[in-house]
Order: structure tokens, then sequence, then C-alpha cells
């Protein structure tokens, strides 16, 4: 007799991936928030996906630390302390550090240029928007997303690209908790940016890696209170 199991069903292993996405989708927005307590029927009409695949996804997502399954009881969406938010700035510089050392010796010239041209549309646009759209602020995370990931990428390593995403889902999930701030429409981190890629451009890989790092303390600065 054959059993049928998520990675033997196609489809089932396909609703497994649609959970997990959406359920990512769901408290990157807010949907679902930080420190929730929610039951597994209530996440399953939250994503409109069955139980059986929820509950796979759920696995999924309690290995990465964003959600606890309570026996019985449900499942209670993490919080992210100060010291969880540092460790995982500490990661990422970790990996980012040598991406970005490795990106300002290897990257193709026009990559660099392109990543910088995008950089400059947006800070032109920020300083001329007349108010703080949800537009905006979807413009400035993929600009802000452009360059670090294109150093990741560049790595072609799997487990380091799966770290270097764990680390940055941390970070934004403790960003949830003060998203309504106006400080993450200001422009240092992007200003940040330009500084790394003026190094990338000389082909500096020790200051790319300094001013990489230096970015990343800004962002575990600026997202504390007060």
């Amino acid at each position: 007799m054959q059993v049928a199991t998520a990675e033997a069903n196609p489809e089932t292993s396909n609703l497994r991936q649609l959970a997990y996405r959406r359920f990512k989708e769901a408290l990157f927005s807010g949907r679902i928030k930080p420190g929730d307590f929610l039951s597994q029927r209530e996440i399953c009409e939250l994503l409109d996906v069955p139980l059986g695949p929820v509950r796979e996804a759920l696995k999924s997502l309690e290995t990465e630390g964003i959600a606890t399954l309570l026996a019985k009881r449900g499942v209670r969406i993490i919080q992210i302390d100060k010291d969880d938010f540092g460790k995982a700035i500490d990661a990422r510089k970790l990996i980012e550090g040598e991406a970005a050392s490795r990106f300002a010796l290897d990257a193709p010239m026009e990559k660099i240029l392109d990543i910088e041209r995008q950089t400059l549309e947006f800070q032109d646009m920020f300083r001329n928007a007349k108010e703080h759209t949800d537009a905006l602020f979807k413009e400035k995370n993929r600009v802000d997303f452009l360059l670090h990931d294109s150093m990741i990428e560049s790595l072609d390593n799997s487990i380091l690209t799966h770290a270097f995403q764990l680390a940055t889902e941390h970070v934004r999930i403790f960003r949830l908790n003060i998203a309504a701030s106006q400080r993450f429409f200001e422009l240092p981190a992007i200003g940040e940016h330009l500084v790394i890629l003026d190094a990338m451009k000389a082909r500096d890989p020790d200051g790319a890696r300094a001013a990489l790092e230096a970015h990343l303390t800004g962002t575990f600065q600026r997202a504390m209170p007060g």
C-alpha cells in the first residue's frame, strides 16, 4: 500500500507552500501581529488553506523561530526582543560583510552602477514627495532590498541565502512593533547604501565591508525607541 505524504503528493506540497507564503504575507502586512495567539482553525480561515497543509507550514515556521506550536492550544506568533534583534543584526553583519567584500571585487561594474542609479532615483523621489504614501514605502523597501539581495545572490550559496533570509525576517518582525514610526521614511539608510556602493565602485572590499557593517549598526540604532 502506498502512503501519501506531503512530499509524494504535489497538490499537498503546493498547498503547504501556499500556506507558508500567505502566512508570511499576512505577518509582514500586519494582518497577523507579533505576540498574537491564534488557533489553527483561525489561521486556516485567514490563509484560506486546508488544515493539513497549514499544519505542515506551521512546522516549518516553528523551525524558523517565527511561530510556536502549543499542543491542543494553538499557535503563538513570536515577538522579537532587543537582544534577539541584536543577534539578527550580528548574523547579517557576518554574512553580508563577506558578501559586500566579494561583490566589491567581482560584481560587474554595470550591476553596481545600476543599483546606484535606482538608489539615487528613489532618493530624488522621496525628496520630491508631498506625502509619505504606502507606494513610497513599498518603493523604499524594494530599493533597500535591491542592494542586499544582489550581494547575497552573488554568493551562489543556498545555505547562506537561507540564513540571511531568516535573519532579515527576524529584523522585520522586530520592526513591525514600530512600523508606524515616520523614522522609517527617513533617508539615512539609503544614504548609507550609497557609501557602500562608492566603495564597490572603487573595488575596495575592506571599505565595502566596513560601510555595510556601519549601515547595519545604523539599522539597529534607528530601530531603538526614543
